[in-house]
């Protein structure tokens, strides 16, 4: 997104995907929704789009732009950065303290944004609601929020007309996930604006892809029977799936000015 919005607003979902210092803000709500950009970087061109967006972090930082953003990556080389919002009416915000902001900028702006020209393919911008009522977080977790170091994504697009379904088969998830006490938290995130709808992503966590298998093996003997059951159930509902792996990229990410005076 070069030009009037910076390269921070792209994001690809989820992402994140689980980005921790947002995620930590926002636990208590039901739902938030997060304004989100893809961007998939060249395989040649890695280097220096990371290094160009590490400096964006610390222009925009250096002129306290008020909206924190939280950064992922995929092994398929996709970059995501979300903003959480209260309402979509709050986006024409985000926007004018872009254009505010950039002003101040200037020349560095200009500069930095020649930087990022030729680094990506293309990039695409969606809407995300983290739905915590249909998440799940054991009373204590067996990781804490900053040891997450791997993700694990899960796409499940769903059959037209499948929603209530969907949300219910979510519900029975959470339910077995709880009843068995399994000591690994996931985010489940709901498609909107920009995605193959109906679509959600079931977002899931390790120290690493090691222990993030490892670990997961032990919690499908604890699932049971009734794992398997259930997933032929949400097979049924569903038109297409698919998986990525990535990890947090905090060192990509703007933390709320506030988190940045103390």
């Amino acid at each position: 997104m070069r030009g009037k919005v910076s390269i921070f607003l792209m994001v690809g979902f989820v992402v994140s995907i689980c980005a921790t210092t947002t995620l930590a803000q926002v636990e208590e709500q039901k739902a938030t929704l997060f304004l989100c950009w893809d961007v998939l970087v060249k395989p040649s061109k890695v280097v220096e789009f990371e290094a160009a967006t590490k400096d964006e972090v610390a222009l925009f930082s250096k002129h306290k732009f008020p909206y924190p953003w939280s950064s992922a990556s995929t092994d398929d080389l996709h970059y995501y950065f979300l903003i959480p919002v209260d309402k979509f009416a709050d986006i024409d915000n985000i926007y004018k303290a872009l254009d505010e902001t950039q002003k101040k900028m200037g020349a560095e702006y200009q500069a930095l944004m020649k930087r990022f020209s030729g680094t990506y393919k293309y990039t695409r911008m969606y809407i995300w609601y983290l739905n915590h009522e249909l998440s799940y977080t054991p009373e204590n977790p067996r990781l804490k929020v900053g040891e997450e170091k791997y993700l694990y994504y899960s796409y499940l697009y769903f059959k037209q007309g499948m929603e209530k379904e969907a949300e219910e088969i979510a519900k029975k998830w959470k339910a077995l996930y709880k009843s068995k006490n399994i000591p690994d938290r996931y985010y489940l995130w709901i498609g909107d604006i920009g995605t193959e709808m109906p679509v959600y992503c079931i977002a899931g966590q390790g120290k690493s892809a090691a222990d993030f298998f490892s670990e997961g093996e032990k919690n499908h003997k604890l699932l049971g029977e009734e794992a398997m059951a259930l997933r032929e159930k949400t097979l049924k509902l569903c038109r297409k799936i698919e998986q990525k792996t990535g990890r947090p990229r905090p060192d990509l990410s703007l933390i709320p000015f506030s988190e940045r005076e103390k």
